[in-house]
């Protein structure tokens, strides 16, 4: 079928999610919780996963959405989830998968404990929410939205497990949009760099430190939950209908400046 190319385009219009459903793993804190908010916003049907079942009501409540409680790196609890979000709104549109712990630890440092922990926590809950979602994405394609990092596209000190399993959530998502295009689901990762989350608050409670790394930036400070949530839904929006496969980088051009990334 021939389409024009000077057809009027609505893009107000193409960034609404009206009616869609959009399932957030790890949307009770921080970068989750926002992009919650954000599809909410855009006039999802927002269902909200976390493993602690305080926050995850406390941010369906604040969308109107559905809360769910379970552990994306066990298939059971992803299979579930995702079974109930769908029993309750319909087939899944989108989903954006937040979750993601920092693991730094040199390699002589580390032993197969840390290993499997730094893969299971930023690698295995993507491929099982790549694959899950996408067969719940059964009314005519959709969106997958998931998270890496800027430790993914570089090398540092102690970045060894957490940056290749980041990498591999690029390479993963790139495989899989090359799979998936033929049912119309796209697959994109958004990679930040140093994000203010509530657990960076935590561990990083000294006066001065969100200046000190902002200092670094060259935009002049370091991202917000709101900056990374912002990308999330431009890929799950249908404003980007003709984009899959990529990874976009969000760090306020802290990678164009240094080899490396901000790390401890």
């Amino acid at each position: 079928m021939a389409h024009s190319t000077e057809e009027p385009t609505d893009y107000a219009d193409r960034l609404r999610l009206d009616g869609r459903h959009v399932l957030v793993l790890g949307g009770g804190l921080g970068i989750g919780h926002q992009t919650a908010a954000a599809a909410s916003a855009l006039g999802a049907n927002v269902t909200v996963v976390d493993t602690d079942a305080e926050r995850a009501k406390r941010v369906a409540d604040e969308v109107g959405g559905l809360a769910l409680v379970g552990d994306a790196t066990r298939r059971a609890d992803v299979e579930r989830v995702v079974s109930e979000s769908v029993d309750r709104f319909g087939p899944l549109h989108g989903l954006a998968d937040i979750i993601g712990i920092s693991t730094f630890a040199s390699i002589e440092d580390s032993d197969d404990d840390v290993f499997d922990r730094g893969i299971a926590l930023n690698l295995r809950h993507v491929y099982l929410a790549v694959q899950i979602g996408a067969r719940a994405m059964t009314d005519g394609g959709g969106s997958i939205a998931l998270v890496g990092s800027i430790s993914g596209t570089r090398s540092a000190p102690k970045h060894a497990i957490y940056g290749a399993a980041k990498a591999a959530v690029s390479n993963l998502a790139a495989s899989a949009a090359v799979e998936l295009g033929p049912q119309s689901i796209r697959v994109n990762v958004v990679a930040p760099g140093q994000t203010y989350t509530p657990r960076i608050a935590e561990r990083h409670p000294e006066a001065g430190y969100y200046d000190e790394a902002s200092k670094l930036v060259p935009l002049g400070r370091v991202g917000m939950p709101d900056d990374i949530a912002s990308a999330l839904l431009f890929f799950l929006s249908p404003l980007s209908g003709w984009v899959t496969g990529q990874t976009l980088v969000v760090d306020g051009g802290t990678g164009s400046k240094y080899p490396y990334p901000m790390g401890q």
